[in-house]
């Protein structure tokens, strides 16, 4: 990206801020699904509200802004309720090369924020403490809406079903799926769409690319752009055993044991884990970063390690990224460097896929040292790929040798 790219795109992102309002808060009960949820499909609105999204405290996002409650699939296929937010820039879209194509839809599929439902999305941008909300900008300055899922149990009722790659993909789909049901005049049914994660939102996005052929038809995709996602959590997981960051193990257990009636984890926890699960299912990830297990081994938490039972190992070994080629073309990213999620797993998602016969292509980011500067460094990467997917669906195409214009196929 050039010095005068940089300036462009820093400029479209301060036109995208306003001065404060007075916030409102969600209105009482919003995030309370229906008992019982009623009929529906996949993707529909239980109900919507209008917000103000902060880039940060104090400083606004100019455009339009919904949170949202919608009905989704659960990682065993039953219907479910989940929240998460709607954004739309100010000003009319024009597309690309001033033609009338309608305004690109982005699902963007946020990265690990915690598990509690103060970590949602949803809440943290209506405070202007989504820590993504930059890179959010980046997209919104481009003119593109966005849809960003809260996930299954983070923001709503239960525990958030934690790297459940099967629930994760589903609520993202339908997360834009309910954008177009919001605002079908600007977002309709025919419509470009792409999806856009890091790390936890990079394993989400690839769950999404996978399931979007038989899930979601009706969301046909540009392009997937996922970053750092770990593909297998049965080797992604012993990586960060003993290690500073082995609370993501805590969080994996408990995603799984919300996910799956089946898997249980309280009765196999030890006497020490009891109360830390306890706290650690209410945390934001900067709480468990401070206050969360760390250093400790997952034998430590359950007795015996419930990650090692025949019924956990064949729920982790469904939710493995890789067996199923995504239709749309897919951009992996990922620093070699990585302390969290090992670039291995990128590099097996993508030797995986393409034998399966997908378009897909991994970039090794840089400027990017560890985990989370490369998702920073990776986003412009992710964006400008999407950009030129969606440019190609707009750009004329060449003169016959006579003269007369093209015509493309669909």
């Amino acid at each position: 990206m050039s010095f005068v790219d940089v300036a462009r795109s820093a400029g479209n992102q301060l036109w995208l801020v306003s001065p404060p309002r007075r916030r409102a808060a969600a209105a009482e009960g919003f995030y309370l699904p229906p008992d019982p949820l009623g009929p529906g499909a996949p993707g529909d609105l239980i109900r919507a509200e209008p917000m103000d999204a902060y880039l940060a405290p104090g400083v606004r996002l100019r455009g339009r802004a919904w949170r949202v409650l919608y009905r989704s699939t659960s990682a065993i296929g039953e219907p479910t309720a989940v929240s998460g937010t709607v954004l739309i820039p100010a000003g009319s879209w024009r597309g690309a090369r001033s033609t009338r194509s309608p305004r690109p839809l982005i699902g963007y599929a946020a990265g690990t924020h915690g598990i509690g439902d103060v970590a949602a999305p949803s809440r943290l941008l209506a405070r202007g403490l989504e820590w993504e909300a930059g890179l959010i900008a980046m997209v919104l300055a481009r003119g593109w809406a966005v849809a960003v899922t809260d996930y299954q149990g983070l923001g709503t009722p239960g525990d958030h079903t934690y790297m459940v790659g099967r629930a994760l993909g589903p609520n993202v789909l339908d997360a834009m799926r309910a954008a177009r049901a919001l605002a079908p005049a600007e977002l309709p049914v025919e419509g470009p769409a792409a999806i856009i994660g890091y790390s936890e939102g990079g394993a989400a996005a690839g769950w999404a690319a996978q399931l979007q052929p038989t899930y979601a038809p009706d969301v046909p995709l540009v392009g997937v752009a996922a970053g750092a996602a770990a593909a297998d959590l049965e080797t992604a997981g012993p990586q960060l055993d003993g290690t500073f960051f082995s609370f993501f193990i805590a969080y994996g257990g408990i995603g799984y044991a919300a996910a799956y009636p089946e898997l249980e984890l309280d009765p196999y926890l030890t006497p020490t884990a009891k109360q830390g699960i306890a706290a650690l299912r209410r945390s934001t990830i900067i709480q468990a970063m401070l206050s969360g297990p760390r250093f400790i081994r997952a034998a430590d938490l359950t007795q015996p390690n419930v990650m090692e039972l025949p019924a956990w190992r064949r729920r982790l070994r469904q939710n493995r990224l890789g067996g199923i080629a995504p239709a749309a073309p897919v951009l992996l990213h990922h620093c070699r460097r990585d302390q969290i999620v090992s670039f291995a797993q990128s590099v097996g998602l993508r030797d995986e896929w393409q034998r399966l016969g997908a378009d897909v292509r991994l970039y090794v980011t840089r400027g990017g040292v560890e985990h989370i500067s490369a998702g920073v460094a990776g986003m412009p990467v992710a964006v400008g790929w999407v950009a030129r997917r969606l440019a190609r669906l707009t750009r004329p195409a060449p003169p016959r040798a006579d003269g007369l214009p093209t015509r493309r196929a669909a």
